[in-house]
Parts: C-alpha cells; sequence; structure tokens
C-alpha cells in the first residue's frame, strides 16, 4: 500500500496542473478573459464594459444624470423655441428621463459575481448621445434652411385696377407666416393695348412702405429694379403704395415680378 502513493501522485500531479492551466485566475460567474487565445465579446458588450468601468464610483453616475437632464432639457427647450408642438415635446421628454431615472435603482445592485449590472450605467450614456445624435443635424438644417431667402412673389396682391395711367397709386400687400427682417421686390411694366405706342421705358415708380416698424420708407426707380425694405423682426404683413410716374396718355398694367424675404 506504502508503493501504490507514490504511483498515483504523478496522475494525480498532471490534472491538477492541467485544470490550473486551464482557468488562470478565473472565479464562479467572472466574464471570460480577453487574452490572445479567447474570443473577443461583440462591440457592444466591449463598449458597455468600458462605460461601467468608468462608471464605477458614484459621481460618475451623478455626472452622466446631470449630463441627461441638461441634453434632454435643453433639446426639448430648443425644440420648442423652434415651434414644436409643446404636447409632443413634453412627451418626448418626459419619456426619456423617465427611462433614464429606471436605470438608478438597477445600477445599485450586484450579480453573482459581485459585479454591478452592466446595461444602466450605458443606456445613462447612450441617452445624451442619441439626443446630440439627432438634434445638431436637425438643428444644423433649420439654420441653413432659415438663412434661406423665402419666395413670396406669389403672395403678393395688388389693389390696382388696369390700366394705369400716370398718378395712380397701387397698394401691394404681402402676408407670411415666415417672417424675415427684409423684403426686396421688383415690378414690371407692361403695356395695356399693345397696339399702342410704346411707354414702357418712360415709366418711373416711386415705393412707400406703409405699415411695420420700417413704414414710410421710400425708394425710386424704374420696372425691374429691385427695392429692398427693412420690415423688422416679426413683421408677418408688408403693405407698400406704389406711385405710377408715365407720359400722358400712357396705359400700362403693374405686376410683381419677385419678391423675396430675407435677413
Amino acid at each position: 500500500m506504502g508503493r501504490l502513493c507514490p504511483g498515483l501522485s504523478p496522475y494525480a500531479a498532471r490534472v491538477t496542473n492541467d485544470t490550473t492551466r486551464a482557468i488562470p485566475g478565473a472565479t464562479a460567474g467572472a466574464d471570460p478573459p480577453e487574452g490572445d487565445g479567447a474570443p473577443r465579446p461583440p462591440w457592444l458588450r466591449r463598449a458597455a464594459l468600458r462605460v461601467r468601468e468608468a462608471a464605477a464610483g458614484a459621481w460618475a453616475i451623478t455626472l452622466l444624470l446631470l449630463a441627461d437632464l441638461v441634453t434632454v432639457l435643453g433639446a426639448g427647450a430648443i425644440w420648442l423655441a423652434l415651434g414644436g408642438d409643446p404636447a409632443v415635446v413634453g412627451v418626448t421628454a418626459a419619456a426619456l428621463l423617465a427611462f433614464a431615472a429606471a436605470m438608478l435603482p438597477l445600477i445599485a445592485r450586484r450579480g453573482p459575481d459581485g459585479q454591478p449590472p452592466l446595461w444602466p450605467p450605458f443606456v445613462l450614456v447612450v441617452i445624451p448621445l442619441a439626443v446630440l445624435a439627432v438634434g445638431v443635424p436637425a438643428l444644423g438644417t433649420w439654420m441653413f434652411l432659415d438663412s434661406r431667402p423665402v419666395d413670396v412673389t406669389r403672395r403678393v396682391t395688388l389693389d390696382g385696377t388696369p390700366p394705369l395711367v400716370n398718378g395712380d397709386t397701387v397698394v401691394a400687400t404681402m402676408r407670411t407666416d415666415d417672417p424675415r427682417s427684409r423684403l426686396t421686390i421688383a415690378f414690371d411694366v407692361a403695356p395695356h393695348d399693345l397696339a399702342a405706342p410704346v411707354c414702357v421705358p418712360t415709366v418711373g415708380l416711386t415705393v412707400t412702405s406703409e405699415a411695420g416698424p420700417g413704414r414710410d420708407q421710400v425708394r425710386k426707380g424704374v420696372p425691374g429694379d429691385e427695392f429692398t425694405f427693412v420690415l423688422g423682426r416679426g413683421a408677418r404683413k408688408v403693405e407698400l403704395s406704389v406711385l405710377l410716374e408715365a407720359e400722358a396718355g400712357c396705359e400700362v398694367n403693374l405686376s410683381v415680378a419677385s419678391a423675396y424675404l430675407d435677413d
């Protein structure tokens, strides 16, 4: 019997050594090592692991929650200021904040391996990033479109009845739901009677603004010239009087060649 023990010891040593080499430093329930021979976890899980490690302290979670509040509420305020539906803005902001708040109780829990949960800290990072990823391009697009001139040629109405002769005044009125600070407008004049002698080249126009903060601005020119008027911010109605100056007996028709609003 004394000789059997030395015979069994090499086999037992091999089993012990093989087991130790198979799982060096491994503990039950821990994440598998990421050595050269171990398969790498998916990129999303790797990102969540990095966030969990970075958010290990209470101060990090506090900063994440503060970032969520600032990003969501700030984006909602900008959305509302740009004309968003208050109900849609409120529901969206409340849903995002409630989802972030629901993660907080889960963060305090510990799994079987003693580690904090993986995904709640990751969600607190993703929410503000998602808001910024959607909101910044949308805001840039809105700013680009808002900086472009708005064509309002077809919105201008003239109350004059042709034919028009020297000394006649026509009132041009324009309403818009997209107010800008300046209006640039050009008028066109055509002969009323094509068989009559041509007198269009001698026609002059005096255009005066009649309403709003920029009233009493006077511009003089000829048909085809662009007249620019400063309207002031928020002007939704523009009213201009157009005084016709022409030769005696000259009869013409007046129309709007172009009109656009810009800043």
